[in-house]
């Protein structure tokens, strides 16, 4: 039997002004969060510009950041 090891999680979606305070607050380009939480520079773009990501790449930018992943995301659909 050959099991795929990959899991899609799917996207979830971003508060993109609360990601962009948050770093901003901290004096963070996107890159210099990217690099902190061990990131390409196009992930943390892809989160602030497409207001989604994987919620693994989420919970990286939030470790960062200092705050829960939930704090991240966009509320109420």
């Amino acid at each position: 039997m050959c099991y795929n090891s990959f899991v899609n999680y799917g996207a979830v979606e971003v508060n993109v002004a609360k990601l962009q305070e948050l770093r901003i607050n901290q004096g963070l380009s996107q890159r210099q969060l990217a690099e902190r939480a061990g990131l390409s520079p196009g992930a943390v773009w892809r989160l602030e510009n497409q207001g989604s990501g994987r919620p693994d790449t989420l919970k990286k930018v939030a470790d960062v950041l200092g705050v829960l992943p939930t704090d991240l995301l966009k509320k109420g659909r």
